[in-house]
């Protein structure tokens, strides 16, 4: 039976469909009003392959087009099922800029694949069958009239268009969210993996941020009795003399936002050194009393975060570093740090303590041009050194880094301790490298191997001893640390802060889950972490508040007493009377009253009696953090603040 262009169109329809299903049903796990439009916008698609297909008088390169677009979408669903699978969320067009660091570890992608192998045979079935019945001669792949084919096309297509004007799903604007945001995963999660693919691939072509609009926000008015980490700003002049809108409303936004309180904890670091460690894949396994008693000390002693988030982003570490340095959300389908290069940043950790006479230098022991570091970290106000592995002639090269995948942090530290120590008053920034993927003992991991006796007897799979395999190194390179600043008479006048970078994605979710007990929820549990700020001097006290890394630059000023506006930060100093707030990449958020899970619309509440309004009010502030979040890199807007103090 020989199919006509209609009939084709049909088939390529329920091809296209079965793939955005099995993706909502097996990978985000939602489903709901938004499947009229994803239906919808599945046939558009369709008719876009079709129309492509049928172009050729040659019937059979018209089959080989059909076919490889087929192969193409399958493909792409499969990949983007597996990079969910790493950071639960979409990659962006501009994330590849980076080569996506997950396709670089072999042996991580294929946990993820195994992890998702039912998923992708389900993805690849309909492509088999296609296969079959084209090549059975089911099918007849005749050139069209142009005409008609694309009359068909551009009815769809408007279909489309006013469809988006239809309030049908109540929890999500489909208007707003094609014209007027930029936000990949939940574009995809209500229109679908190729429309939303699409649109975030026009607009970073066309550099569109989406558009502001500042709602029932609650103007702040200062108390008299309270004093603020505040700065003075003429937000009023400034409006005056701008032109731009958006920044404008930028101006309203951050004026009427209340400021952290100071408190009983404001100043007592005030003059003590600070070395900043974001940690290499750091996550509560690494934490074991014999095996990393360094480690141990520091997550039981000084503070102790006991519900401490860190949520990951699409570039994994560099995103992890963003977000510790600067407490502005990454976002969600770029790599956000690199977006910072001659952009303002007063309150990076290095700029702002440099201001007040710190000398400040950032380490990492691989590559110094990787994520483009050698230009990122001096523009944090940092001199950067990293291991010139090529031997280019780098200017602040690593001396004694012992090559090797990963390379040790030991090395790390005595190669760059002296650089530093004898500073009166130092901050110093180490990004991590001994705790990286890929976790294994077959020649993946130089670190794992190295300390693969000292996890023998651990009762764990071989995955989760290579982990704590390279995290030992870590807790040695931290004991050689505190050691040569105990010897310098340095310890009680330093102040060490660890945090991760993100959770150790070389694992699968099976594999974390047999190990600690915490993880229920890869939504929100997942993500539960250690955040270090310890300090010789400090007694024990527990923190109960729920928090995460945008809270740790605020924080860690508060503590130093240094003078900062704490509504021009997006986290909140922990310390303060600021409520409750942990937001993930996909717009998740926990606070003291419940849990939010964005894309399942589903609330679960830690009190009762919690209102719709509240909800939809924490809604609202997490959209607008990151809203501001990113206006504040593209704009430049810390910049255009330097004329109103």
């Amino acid at each position: 039976m020989k199919l006509n262009y209609g009939k084709l169109l049909i088939t390529n329809f329920f091809f296209i469909l079965v793939l955005e299903l099995v993706f909502k049903l097996f990978v985000i796990k939602t489903i709901g009003g938004e499947l009229l439009f994803i239906i919808a916008f599945a046939f558009l698609t369709a008719n876009i392959i079709t129309f492509l297909t049928c172009l050729s008088k040659n019937y059979r390169i018209n089959r080989i087009i059909n076919l490889v677009f087929l192969l193409v979408f399958s493909l792409i669903y499969s990949m983007i099922t597996i990079y969910y699978s790493f950071y639960k969320t979409i990659c962006g067009i501009s994330s590849l800029a980076y080569g996506g660091q997950v396709m670089e570890f072999a042996s991580a992608i294929l946990t993820h694949v195994k992890a998702n192998g039912f998923i992708i045979v389900i993805l690849f079935t309909p492509l088999v069958i296609m296969f079959f019945l084209s090549f059975k001669d089911v099918y007849s792949y005749q050139k069209v009239r142009v005409k008609d084919s694309l009359a068909l096309l551009f009815v769809s297509l408007v279909f489309c268009i006013s469809f988006l004007e239809l309030d049908i799903n109540k929890n999500e604007s489909m208007h707003n969210l094609v014209y007027k945001k930029n936000d990949i995963m939940q574009t995809t999660n209500n229109l679908g993996v190729f429309p939303a693919v699409s649109l975030d691939a026009f607009k970073f072509i066309f550099g569109y941020n989406g558009i502001i609009e500042i709602s029932n926000f609650k103007p702040f008015s200062k108390d008299s009795n309270i004093e603020y980490n505040l700065t003075s700003i003429d937000f009023e002049n400034l409006r005056n003399k701008e032109k731009d809108s958006t920044i404008k409303d930028m101006h309203n936004y951050f004026e009427n936002q209340a400021p952290t309180n100071k408190n009983e904890y404001t100043g007592m670091f005030a003059g003590k050194n600070l070395i900043f460690i974001v940690a290499e894949g750091f996550y509560p396994i690494a934490i074991d009393e014999k095996l990393t008693p360094t480690l141990y000390k520091l997550t039981n002693s000084s503070f102790v975060f006991d519900n401490y988030y860190q949520p990951i982003y699409n570039c994994s570490t560099s995103d992890g570093e963003f977000i510790n340095q600067l407490s502005i959300l990454p976002g969600v389908s770029t790599c956000s740090m690199k977006s910072t290069i001659g952009v303002s940043l007063p309150y990076s950790v290095g700029n702002i303590f440099k201001s007040y006479g710190y000398q400040a230098n950032a380490f990492h022991g691989w590559t110094y041009n990787y994520y483009s570091r050698d230009k990122v970290m001096p523009n944090l106000g940092y001199t950067y050194y990293g291991y010139d592995r090529y031997k280019k002639g780098y200017k602040y090269a690593l001396k004694g880094i012992k090559d090797s995948w990963p390379t040790s942090d030991i090395d790390v530290i005595n190669s760059s301790y002296d650089i530093y120590s004898k500073n009166e008053r130092f901050v110093t920034y180490y990004m991590s490298i001994s705790g990286h993927l890929e976790y294994n003992f077959s020649g993946g991991n130089a670190i794992a191997s190295k300390n693969k006796e000292l996890v023998e007897g651990l009762d764990a799979n071989n995955a989760i001893k290579a982990y704590i395999a390279t995290q030992i190194e870590f807790d040695r390179s931290l004991e050689l640390l505190m050691e040569k600043l105990e010897n310098d008479g340095i310890l009680d006048d330093t102040v060490i802060v660890i945090t991760p970078d993100h959770y150790p994605y070389g694992l699968s979710n099976d594999d974390i889950s047999s190990y600690v007990d915490f993880m229920k929820d890869s939504n929100f549990d997942l993500y539960k972490n250690n955040l270090i700020i310890y300090n010789s001097e400090v007694k024990t006290k527990h923190v109960s508040k729920y928090t995460s890394s945008l809270d740790v630059l605020p924080t860690i000023l508060n503590l130093f007493g240094i003078e900062y506006d704490s509504r021009l930060l997006i986290g909140n100093d922990i310390f303060s009377d600021a409520d409750d707030l942990v937001i993930f990449n996909n717009k998740s958020w926990i606070t003291s009253k419940g849990r939010y899970n964005y894309l399942k619309k589903k609330f679960e509440p830690f009190v009762d009696n919690v209102s719709d309004e509240y909800i939809d009010e924490i809604n609202e502030i997490v959209d607008m953090k990151f809203q501001m979040s990113k206006l504040i890199i593209s704009k430049n807007y810390y910049k255009k603040l330097e004329g109103g103090k």
